[in-house]
C-alpha cells in the first residue's frame, strides 16, 4: 500500500448531529487526534431547520473558523463555531442529511492545521450519506411490521459500526464485527473480506466464513475471479440465479464449489479500490434481494476508510520497525568486525522484524565458483550450516542466479513458478526475494529472504531489503580490508622472524635452510627453495629446500631454463597460475600447479633464486609477489653478508695457520729442522699428502745441493 497520507474523512475531525423536532443532538464524533476519545462536547441544542436550510442550497456549508463572519446567523446562534474552536479546526464543512425535503440532521468535517477540505472529500461524505439514507431511512407510511424491524436492524448495524470504526485498532475484531452485522441484518451466509494491494496487483483473503468454518486464504494475483471483477470494475455486483452460467457468461473463472447467489460490493478509498465484502450461498438461490444490496453498500461506503487507515497505520509502524532494523545493523557493522557474529544477527533480525519465514547469507567462496552460506536462520537454517550448504554461480537456483547477475530476483508465488525448486528443508516457502551483496561491480554473495505467504514483498520492504544488502556487503568489504591488514601484519612479523633468524646463523647453510623452512610456516606448508648461482657454470644449484624429496639438490638449472632460470636470466620475478600449462617450467614435485620465483638480487649483482610451489592453482596473488620480493632482498643481503664473513674467516684462518708456521720455525736454528717443520705444517695446513723445498746453493761454494724428502 502507499504510504502517502491521503485527505481520506479519518484524518479529518467529524461529528454527527441528529435532527429531532427543532433539536440538534451530538449522536456520534470521531477526532483522530484525540487523546481521549470521548472527549466532553456540549450536547442538545435547538435549530431552526428553516434557518440552516437557507444555508445549503448547495447541499453544504464551508465555514472558517478564524473569523465568526463568514458562519451563518443560524449556524452562530446554535454555537457551531465553538465546536470549531474547541477542537482547533481552522475550518470546517456542514452537510445536511436529507430524507426527502426533511432534515434530519447534520454532518460537520473539520480541518486542522494543514489539512485542506477539498471537494473530492465534501463528494465522498456527500455520496455515502445518500446510500446510507436510502438504506436506513424511515418510510413515511410503514407498510409491514417485518420492513420496519429490517430498517430497525440496519439502522443499529450501521451504528455500532460507526462505533466500533472509531475506536477499534485491531482489523481481525474490526472483520469479525463487520460479519456480526451482516449476519444480523442479511442472515448466516458465506462470507468474505478480500484486501487489494496495488503495490504487488494482488488479493488476500484475510477473513473467509463458509459452512461454518473460520478461515483465510493465501494471496493471489488479480485475474479473473468475481472477486477481481469488483476491484476492477469498482462496481457492486449480485448474481442469485444461474449464477454459474452467469459467472462464466462474464468471463470470471470459478474456484471450488460455485455459489448459487452471490453478491459483492468494493471496498473504496477516494475512487480506488482497496478491496471488497462478499456474500454467497452455496445452496439456495434467490438468498439475496436489492435491500441486501443496498445495505451492503451502506457498510463498505462506512467500513472503507477505517480499514484502509488502520492497514495504513500498520503498513508505517512495519516501515518504521524494518528501518529501525536498517539502523540496528547499520551501527553493529560500524562496532564488530565478526562477519559470522554480525551476518547471524542480520538474519535473525530481518525474519523477526519482517515475520518472515526464513533469512540467509551467502558469501563467494575464494575461487567464486560457488556461494556457501554464513548466516541462516531457525532449525533448517542451522542444519544449512552444518552441511556447508552452497550453490553454483550462475546456477539456475534462485540464489545461484542471482550471484552471477548480480540482479535482484523476486518470486512472489512460487507455486505458479516453473523454474523454482523448493529446498527439502525449507517446505513452506511460497515468496522468495533474493538481493545481491555488491560493491560497485563487484559481487560479494546474496541475501535470500523467504515467507510462507504468496506475494509478501512490496516495493517498500524490498527497498529496505536493498538497504540491507547494500549495508552487509560494506560489513563483508570491512571485514575483507581488516583480516588482509592484520595477515599483512603477521606475515611482514613472520618474515621479520625469518630474516632474523636467517642472518644470525653461523653458517651460509644455516641461514638458508633457516629461511626455507621459517618461510614454508609463512605460506601454510608450500614447497620452498633457494638456488644459488654458480658463476663458472652458469647455472643455479640448490643450496636449500624444504618440502622435496633430497633429489632436489642434485639439480641444476642453466640460467634461462625452467621458470626459476627465466627469473634469474631476466633479473625479474615470475609468478605462474599453472605450471603445468607453462612450457618453461621444469618438474621438481610431481603435485606443483603452480610457482612464484624471485630473483636474489644485492647491489645490482644477481646471487640466485628464492622459489615457491604450490599444489593449487593460482595460489600466489600480487601481494604474495610483494612479500617474497621484500623477503628476497633481505635474504640477498643476507647471502652476501654470510659470504664476506666465511671470506673473512677464511683469510683469518690462513693468517694463523702462517703465524703459527713462522713461530715453530723461528724456535729452532738447525736448516734441516726448519725445512722439515716447514713441509709438514704446510702439508697439514693445506691438506695435501706430501711436500718438497727445494733450495738454490749460492755459486761461491762451487756446490749444488738439493734438499731430500721430508
Amino acid at each position: 500500500m502507499s504510504q502517502s497520507i491521503p485527505e481520506g474523512n479519518a484524518f479529518f475531525f467529524t461529528a454527527y448531529f441528529v435532527a429531532n423536532a427543532d433539536r440538534l443532538q451530538l449522536a456520534q464524533f470521531l477526532d483522530p487526534q484525540a487523546r481521549e476519545p470521548q472527549a466532553t462536547i456540549p450536547r442538545g441544542h435547538e435549530l431552526s431547520a428553516r434557518d440552516i436550510e437557507g444555508h445549503l442550497t448547495r447541499g453544504f456549508v464551508r465555514v472558517d473558523g478564524g473569523s465568526a463572519r463568514s458562519l451563518p446567523e443560524s449556524l452562530t446562534q446554535f454555537n457551531m463555531l465553538h465546536y470549531i474552536r474547541q477542537f482547533e479546526c481552522e475550518s470546517a464543512v456542514f452537510i445536511p442529511v436529507m430524507q426527502g425535503a426533511d432534515m434530519r440532521g447534520l454532518v460537520m468535517i473539520g480541518a486542522r492545521a494543514g489539512q485542506v477540505i477539498g471537494d473530492e472529500v465534501i463528494n465522498s461524505f456527500q455520496r455515502t450519506i445518500q446510500l446510507t439514507t436510502k438504506v436506513v431511512a424511515k418510510p413515511t407510511t410503514p407498510s409491514q411490521p417485518v420492513e420496519r424491524e429490517r430498517r430497525s436492524l440496519e439502522t443499529r448495524a450501521l451504528n455500532i459500526l460507526a462505533a466500533n470504526t472509531a475506536t477499534i485498532s485491531d482489523l481481525k475484531t474490526l472483520y469479525s464485527s463487520i460479519h456480526d452485522q451482516f449476519r444480523s441484518v442479511i442472515g448466516d451466509h458465506g462470507f468474505v473480506i478480500a484486501l487489494y494491494d496495488e503495490s504487488t496487483n494482488s488479493i488476500s483473503i484475510p477473513y473467509l466464513y463458509e459452512e461454518g468454518q473460520f478461515s483465510s486464504l493465501d494471496t493471489f494475483p488479480l485475474g479473473e475471479g468475481l472477486t477481481s471483477i469488483l476491484i476492477r470494475t469498482r462496481e457492486p455486483l449480485m448474481v442469485v440465479s444461474d449464477t454459474e452460467k452467469r459467472i462464466i457468461a462474464m468471463g470470471a473463472k470459478i474456484s471450488g464449489k460455485p455459489p448459487r447467489s452471490w453478491m459483492g460490493v468494493p471496498l473504496l478509498v477516494r475512487g480506488e479500490a482497496i478491496g471488497a465484502l462478499i456474500v454467497q450461498d452455496l445452496e439456495k438461490e434467490f438468498s439475496f434481494d436489492e435491500e441486501d444490496l443496498r445495505f451492503a453498500i451502506a457498510v463498505a461506503s462506512q467500513i472503507s476508510g477505517a480499514i484502509y487507515n488502520v492497514r495504513l497505520l500498520h503498513d508505517s509502524q512495519q516501515v518504521v520497525l524494518q528501518f529501525e532494523t536498517a539502523a540496528e545493523i547499520a551501527r553493529d557493522i560500524s562496532s564488530s568486525l565478526d562477519l559470522d557474529e554480525l551476518l547471524q544477527k542480520a538474519v535473525d533480525l530481518i525474519r523477526a522484524r519482517f515475520d518472515f519465514y526464513h533469512a540467509s547469507v551467502f558469501l563467494k567462496d575464494m575461487p567464486g565458483e560457488f556461494v556457501v552460506i554464513r548466516g541462516s536462520t531457525g532449525d533448517a537454517g542451522a542444519q544449512l550450516k552444518r552441511t556447508s550448504h552452497k550453490l553454483g554461480v550462475g546456477s539456475k537456483s534462485i540464489v545461484g542466479f542471482v550471484a552471477g547477475k548480480g540482479e535482484s530476483l523476486v518470486v512472489n508465488d512460487t507455486t505458479r513458478d516453473a523454474t523454482y525448486y523448493p529446498n527439502p528443508v525449507l517446505p513452506d516457502t511460497r515468496a522468495e526475494a533474493a538481493i545481491p551483496l555488491k560493491v560497485a561491480d563487484r559481487i560479494l554473495g546474496v541475501l535470500d529472504v523467504q515467507s510462507d505467504r504468496a506475494y509478501a514483498f512490496t516495493s517498500d520492504n524490498l527497498r529496505i531489503l536493498q538497504i540491507l544488502a547494500d549495508q552487509l556487503a560494506i560489513a563483508v568489504i570491512n571485514t575483507e580490508l581488516f583480516s588482509e591488514t592484520q595477515e599483512h601484519l603477521a606475515q611482514h612479523r613472520l618474515l621479520h622472524h625469518i630474516t632474523t633468524t636467517a642472518a644470525s646463523g653461523t653458517t651460509l647453510d644455516e641461514a638458508l635452510s633457516s629461511a626455507v623452512n621459517g618461510l614454508q610456516v609463512t605460506l601454510g606448508g608450500d614447497r620452498v627453495t633457494i638456488l644459488l648461482l654458480n658463476k663458472e657454470k652458469n647455472t643455479l644449484e640448490v643450496k636449500a629446500a624444504v618440502g622435496y624429496a633430497d633429489e632436489i639438490f642434485k639439480q641444476s638449472i642453466t640460467l634461462g631454463s625452467g621458470i626459476t632460470g627465466w627469473s634469474a636470466l631476466h633479473r625479474k620475478p615470475l609468478r605462474v597460475a599453472n605450471a603445468r600449462q607453462d612450457s618453461r617450467y621444469i618438474e621438481g614435485s610431481p603435485n606443483t600447479q603452480s610457482e612464484l620465483a624471485i630473483p636474489l638480487l644485492y647491489r645490482g649483482e644477481l646471487l640466485g633464486v628464492l622459489n615457491v610451489e604450490s599444489e593449487q592453482v593460482g595460489a600466489y596473488t600480487e601481494n604474495d609477489e610483494e612479500l617474497l620480493g621484500t623477503l628476497g632482498g633481505s635474504l640477498a643481503a643476507i647471502i652476501a653478508n654470510a659470504r664476506l664473513l666465511e671470506q673473512i674467516r677464511s683469510q683469518a684462518e690462513r693468517e694463523r695457520i702462517i703465524f703459527e708456521i713462522s713461530d715453530k720455525i723461528r724456535r729452532t736454528t738447525d736448516m734441516q729442522a726448519i725445512l722439515a717443520t716447514t713441509a709438514s705444517e704446510l702439508t697439514r695446513a693445506v691438506g695435501a699428502t706430501s711436500a718438497r723445498i727445494k733450495l738454490a746453493v749460492v755459486a761461491d761454494d762451487k756446490k749444488n745441493q738439493e734438499s731430500q724428502p721430508a
